[in-house]
């Protein structure tokens, strides 16, 4: 069977199975089987697979057929023109994200920031302090995260970037690592915390209740972690300090309502995403 064919087939068989993107996840999955570009797909049409591919293939597309994100099956995910390594048990970075990373960029550029010191809560593979990490001179970022598994990961893309002398992870709940040390001299905090609420956990798509819940579930009203991390970035950020939020689409108003009650920050500045939705928040602690 050639490869004409048998993305041909393997769309129709996925549109039946209503998986989304049925195209293109074929397309996925064949082009890293066979490590070429997808657009190589289509130049070489008339490419036989062996039986070895073949049957390679047919249990990538059995994977997906159980509603298994592409990224765990083929084991990596880009972000921000980067390759991370992904697995099973650690959230796969999103597109959106992205945004949040260079709000960043634009925001050391802008204060001229030299060697920032960065924490990120919950890096989960790393995407968002690795990605700071290769496009900012000389920073110094350390990523806390409780899942063991995810520190794991983390640092395996940290390495797989060589940035491990700038990049560091430790396990530990949000903050609190900083906090038993008393510090108080890191330029930016930055978080994608879980957020979907208790509700919403319920109507997931298959493919995302495969991720693991404790990098989604927010709570009740998805607040849960901002209502602990947010105070207490408040107690490791230096003044003027950033705090940089990624944030559901919901949840912006009520955000800003909840940090402003905090007393710790000003300049708080929601911002939507390429859809018009809210995505981030960015607050800077208080001078004193």
């Amino acid at each position: 069977m050639n490869i004409k064919t048998l993305l041909n087939k393997t769309t129709e068989f996925f549109k039946k199975q209503n998986i989304p993107n049925s195209r293109l996840d074929a397309e996925v999955l064949l082009a890293d089987l066979l490590d070429m570009e997808r657009i190589k797909l289509y130049v070489n049409f008339d490419y036989p697979l062996t039986k070895e591919e073949l049957a390679e293939y047919r249990k990538r597309v059995v994977r997906r057929a159980k509603r298994e994100a592409v990224s765990y099956i083929i084991g990596y995910k880009e972000f921000m023109s980067l390759e991370f390594e992904v697995e099973e048990g650690v959230l796969i970075p999103r597109p959106e994200t992205e945004l949040l990373v260079e709000n960043i960029l634009d925001y050391c550029e802008k204060e001229e920031l030299e060697s920032p010191n960065i924490v990120e809560v919950g890096p989960g593979s790393g995407a968002i302090m690795v990605s700071l990490g290769h496009y900012l001179s000389d920073p110094k970022i350390l990523g806390i995260d409780i899942s063991p598994k995810a520190v794991k990961l983390s640092r395996k893309n940290i390495k797989k970037h060589e940035l491990e002398d700038s990049l560091k992870v430790n396990k530990g709940d949000l903050l609190q690592p900083l906090l038993e040390r008393n510090t108080q001299n890191v330029d930016i905090v930055v978080s994608n915390p879980p957020y979907i609420n208790d509700e919403d956990m319920k109507n997931l798509q298959p493919e995302v209740k495969k991720e693991p819940e404790l990098a989604l579930a927010g709570g009740e009203d998805g607040l849960d972690v901002y209502k602990k991390l947010i105070p207490q970035a408040g107690s490791v950020l230096k003044s003027g300090g950033l705090l940089a939020l990624e944030i559901g689409h919901d949840q912006g108003q009520r955000l800003k309502k909840f940090i402003k009650q905090t007393k710790n920050y000003q300049e708080i500045e929601i911002k939507k995403d390429y859809n018009g939705k809210d995505r981030m928040i960015f607050a800077r602690k208080k001078e004193k």
